[in-house]
């Protein structure tokens, strides 16, 4: 019994030794060594595949349901969004540049080319076609131009790195541990929130950090999307990303 107890101590001490040693290398990071441990979870995935459950929320629309998600980089996402029954309600598919939606209830498709301007709103929300692939896989990442942070510190856990651009600036969230990208915040020119990402994470006991949700606020639009994780897999094959849309469906231009 003595001997359990004195493991026990032991093991805990040293959990603490660790936890505190890990803080603090973390906290003699710098900014070029954040951005490409950062990067490097984004270029480990090269397959995603999951389900789970999702929410709306917007003066127009309030639901929730459950989706099917898979994604192929580097530029390949398909995502169906059912609800009670397992009914689809909805599907949207981002490949090699263009998108296709497809809404079931009113049997309409839209489609176009994503270089050829902003794509239209999915689920209430919009999404901006850059961040497709690393924002469904919780691996968002800094782009290649973000190599300077215009601002940076290190407090309550985590980092925070801003970047300013033409358009306003943007500001993340990066957790001192996992160096994941926990939050984001788009800022306007006027130093308005316009538009925010969360993830969570939890780590498994192999080590292994996976996406728990993720959340995508359009503080403009007063619109909300948010994905809880059920089931997550990375890396394993993808056979066939085609969506499968009826013959008579009705074909709609962007507003």
């Amino acid at each position: 019994m003595k001997s359990l107890l004195f493991f026990f101590l032991m093991f805990l001490i040293s959990g603490c030794a660790s936890t505190k040693d890990a803080r603090r290398r973390a906290a003699d990071l710098s900014p070029r060594q954040i951005i490409e441990t950062v990067n490097s979870h984004a270029r480990a995935i090269t397959t995603f595949q999951a389900k789970g459950s999702i929410s709306v929320e917007s003066p127009s629309l309030i639901s929730s349901g459950s989706f099917d998600l898979w994604l192929k980089k580097p530029d390949s996402v398909r995502v169906d969004v059912k609800g009670p029954f397992g009914i689809r309600i909805a599907s949207a598919l981002f490949a090699q540049d263009h998108y296709i939606f497809y809404n079931s209830f009113k049997n309409e498709v839209m489609e176009g080319d994503i270089n050829k301007g902003g794509m239209p709103s999915f689920m209430d929300i919009q999404i901006n076609p850059k961040d497709i692939i690393d924002t469904f896989c919780g691996a968002r990442g800094f782009f290649r131009e973000e190599v300077s942070p215009d601002s940076f510190s290190l407090g309550d856990g985590s980092y925070t790195l801003q970047f300013r651009h033409d358009e306003g600036t943007t500001r993340y969230t990066v957790d001192d541990m996992s160096l994941y990208v926990t939050g984001i915040e788009h800022i306007d020119s006027a130093g308005t929130v316009w538009s925010e990402e969360r993830f969570e994470f939890e780590r498994r006991e192999d080590g292994t950090v996976i996406p728990q949700s993720i959340r995508l606020i359009h503080d403009s639009l007063q619109s909300s999307v948010s994905l809880i994780y059920e089931t997550v897999h990375f890396n394993l094959p993808i056979s066939e990303m085609g969506m499968i849309i009826p013959f008579d469906a009705r074909r709609v231009k962007k507003k």
